[in-house]
C-alpha cells in the first residue's frame, strides 16, 4: 500500500514545540465580525473522500454533496491526527492544534478498572487549549452545537452536547439537565417522529428548530449514524452507501430550510469528516500478551486487579503508558514484547513508534511507544484467550493518519468561498481557523491555517 511520506506529516507539527514554550501567551486581535452571515459546519462522521470525489463510480445518489463540491471548493483528502479517531479530530477542529496540545489524545481516558463506566472524554473541561467557542463569545457572535463531541459544559449558547446513548428516560433527563436549559425540551418537541432520541434524523430535527428559534449565527452538528454502519458492515458497501444517501437528504433538509429563510446568499458551509474507513477482518489483543509477561494482573474472571502498562487502543493504533511515569523497567519490558511480535506477519503490526515518533506527530504525550496495524487488521481489547482472533467488526478506523483512507472530508461551499478544481494540503487543523475566518473572527494560539479560497467578504 502507498503511504505518504512521514516526514510530511511530521511537518504539519512543526511548530509544537515553539507552541508549547510560551505561544500561547499570545492573543491575536479579531477582525471586522461578518453581521450578516452564518457559517454551518456539518460534521459526517467517518465520510471518506472518495465518495463525493467520485459519487458515479460508487453508484452514489448524493445530489447536495455534489452540488457542494462541484460549486465549492472539496479536499481530495484532508490529514488528521495519530489515532485517526472521532474525540481527537473533532477536538482538534475546534482548537486548531492537534491531541499534544488540546488533551484529548483519545476516545477514552485508561481505565483498567473501569471506573468511568465506560465512559469518553465527553467533558469540555479535558481540553487544554482555547476553543472556537470561546474566540466566538469573545467576538460577541452566538453559536450552537449539536451532538459534537467533547461538549458537555463548552461555552457554547446553543448546546445539546454529546453524551451517552440516550436509552431510557433517565437518560433523557440527564441531557435535559446537561443542554442549554431548555433547549433539549424544545429538541424533543421538534425531534417527535424522527427517531431515537439523539441519532442522526432527530439531531436534525433539533437543527432546524435551533435555526428557526434561536438563530445562531454558527452551528455545528455531528452525524454519527454513517461510522456506526460502516462499523458493522465496512466502508463502501451498499449498506454505507445507503446511509450516506439518507445523510445526503438530512443536509438536503437543512439547506432547504436556509434557502427558505432568505439566508441561503448569506450561508457558508463546511461539510467535514473526522477520519476514514478502513476494512478489518483480523484483531490482534496487545493486552493479552501484557498479561501474560505479568505487566497486567487479572483475578480468576479476566477483571484487571493491577498494572504497570496498559493501551489506550483504538482499533488501529495503541498507545502504550505506565502507571508509574518512572517506571522504565516496565516501559522497556512492554517495548522489547511489541518488538518480538512486530516480527510476526500473522500479528498484523505495522510500525512501532517511540515516544520522539509520537512527539513529531503531536500524538499523546503521556505514552512511551504506540503501535500501528496493518491494513486488515485491528487490536482488540481482550485481556485473556487468543493473542489473535477473526471476525468482529467489519471496518475501523484510528489507524495512523499515513494510511490515504484515513483521510478526512471537508467541502467548503457558499459565502465566501471561492469556487476551485480541488483544495490541496488541508489539514484537521485547518477546520476550526476557517471556520472562524468566515465569519471574520480570528483563533489565536493556533497551529491551522484559514485554508486558501476562503474569505470573509
Amino acid at each position: 500500500m502507498n503511504r505518504i511520506d512521514r516526514s510530511r506529516f511530521a511537518s504539519c507539527f512543526l511548530m509544537l514545540a515553539v507552541m508549547c514554550s510560551g505561544a500561547f501567551g499570545t492573543r491575536m486581535a479579531s477582525a471586522q465580525v461578518v453581521k450578516d452571515r452564518q457559517v454551518i459546519v456539518i460534521s459526517v462522521d467517518g465520510m471518506t473522500p472518495v465518495e463525493y470525489e467520485d459519487p458515479q463510480g460508487h453508484s452514489l445518489k448524493i445530489p447536495n454533496l455534489a452540488a457542494m463540491r462541484s460549486g465549492g471548493c472539496a479536499s481530495p483528502g484532508v490529514v488528521n491526527t495519530l489515532p485517526a479517531s472521532t474525540y481527537p479530530n473533532h477536538t482538534a477542529m475546534i482548537t486548531g492544534v492537534p491531541p499534544a496540545l488540546h488533551g484529548v489524545v483519545s476516545n477514552t481516558p485508561i481505565d483498567p478498572f473501569n471506573l468511568e463506566n465506560g465512559g469518553w472524554y465527553y467533558y469540555a473541561d479535558k481540553i487544554q487549549v482555547p476553543t472556537i467557542w470561546q474566540a466566538m463569545r469573545k467576538a460577541g457572535v452566538k453559536t450552537a452545537a449539536v451532538s459534537w463531541p467533547v461538549t458537555v459544559g463548552a461555552e457554547v449558547d446553543y448546546l445539546l452536547p454529546e453524551y451517552r446513548p440516550v436509552r431510557t428516560e433517565e437518560d433523557a433527563a440527564l441531557l435535559r439537565a446537561i443542554s442549554t436549559p431548555g433547549l433539549f425540551r424544545e429538541a424533543e418537541t421538534a425531534g417527535a417522529g424522527h427517531g431515537r432520541k439523539m441519532g442522526d434524523a432527530w439531531r436534525v430535527a433539533a437543527v432546524l428548530d435551533i435555526l428557526k428559534t434561536h438563530q445562531p449565527q454558527v452551528l455545528f452538528l455531528h452525524l454519527s449514524d454513517l461510522d456506526e454502519v460502516q462499523h458493522k458492515y465496512g466502508p463502501h458497501t451498499p449498506e454505507t452507501h445507503a446511509e450516506l444517501e439518507t445523510i445526503d437528504a438530512e443536509i438536503g433538509q437543512i439547506r432547504a430550510f436556509v434557502d427558505a429563510s432568505g439566508k441561503g446568499k448569506n450561508t457558508a458551509w463546511m461539510i467535514v469528516s473526522d477520519h476514514g474507513f478502513l476494512g478489518v477482518s483480523k484483531q490482534m489483543h496487545p493486552m493479552v500478551a501484557l498479561r501474560e509477561a505479568g505487566l497486567i494482573t487479572t483475578d480468576a474472571s479476566g477483571k484487571v486487579t493491577s498494572w504497570k502498562v496498559y493501551p489506550r487502543n483504538s482499533t488501529g493504533s495503541f498507545f502504550l503508558e505506565t502507571k508509574d511515569k518512572g517506571d522504565s523497567a516496565s516501559a522497556a519490558k512492554a517495548t522489547a514484547i511489541m518488538q518480538e511480535l512486530a516480527k510476526d506477519p500473522a500479528n498484523g503490526i505495522a510500525k512501532i513508534d517511540t515516544a520522539e515518533d509520537l512527539k513529531a506527530l503531536g500524538a499523546d504525550p503521556d505514552a512511551f511507544l504506540a503501535v500501528e496495524a496493518a491494513p486488515g487488521f485491528g487490536f482488540g481489547n481482550s485481556i485473556t484467550g487468543s493473542l489473535r482472533t477473526e471476525g468482529g467488526q467489519k471496518g475501523a478506523h484510528g489507524y495512523s493518519p499515513s494510511y490515504p483512507e484515513m483521510h478526512s472530508s471537508l467541502i467548503l461551499f457558499g459565502a465566501g468561498v471561492a469556487p476551485c478544481k480541488s483544495l490541496e494540503n488541508a489539514r484537521i487543523v485547518d477546520v476550526g481557523p476557517t471556520a472562524a475566518a468566515l465569519l471574520g473572527v480570528t483563533m489565536p494560539q493556533v497551529q491551522g491555517v484559514v485554508l486558501d479560497h476562503v474569505g470573509s467578504r
